[in-house]
């Protein structure tokens, strides 16, 4: 294993910890990111360019609606007088 091989490793163990964890919006994201890193990986005939880019920006679509949810939930909790 190479050094270069680690974030394939951590970006699956994440999904498979989220999944764990009952963790659906994080288990796709981390899988995106996971699916985006393999594809980079491989040759550039092997997997077309806009189906390895479809994963990189679906997953970055997820991390923004979800980072955005809880802005608007914790912005809703706020109590000011």
């Amino acid at each position: 294993m190479d050094w270069n091989d680690w974030p394939v490793v951590l970006w699956i163990a994440a999904t498979f910890m989220s999944l764990l964890r009952r963790r659906w919006m994080d288990a796709t994201w981390s899988a995106c990111f996971a699916a985006f890193v393999v594809f980079d990986r491989l040759l550039p005939t092997a997997i077309p360019a806009p189906l390895k880019y479809m994963f990189l920006i679906v997953g970055v679509a997820l991390v923004v609606t979800e980072v955005l949810k809880d802005y608007a939930r914790d912005k809703k909790s706020l109590v000011t007088k």
